[in-house]
């Protein structure tokens, strides 16, 4: 079965159950849509992105747009 791509503003990306983002040093990862526990503004208009474990992925987008990508908002 082949997963389809949809595009979803800017910097990420669905792919299956997958978002594909792109951090603000440039490094991509694929974050499973239930891996995020939350997501927090920063002081640049970006957003902060809380992993398990503690880890933090940092996206050039503001904090709805990030939320969208998780939440399926803009998928056609």
């Amino acid at each position: 079965m082949k997963a389809l791509t949809m595009p979803i503003e800017n910097d990420g990306r669905r792919i299956g159950r997958y978002v594909v983002v792109q951090d603000i040093d440039g490094r991509t990862h694929a974050l499973s849509v239930t891996a995020v526990a939350a997501i927090c503004s920063d002081d640049n208009e970006g957003s902060v992105l809380l992993l398990p474990a503690g880890r933090l992925v940092r996206v050039d987008a503001p904090l709805e747009q990030a939320a969208a990508w998780f939440n399926g908002k803009g998928q056609r």
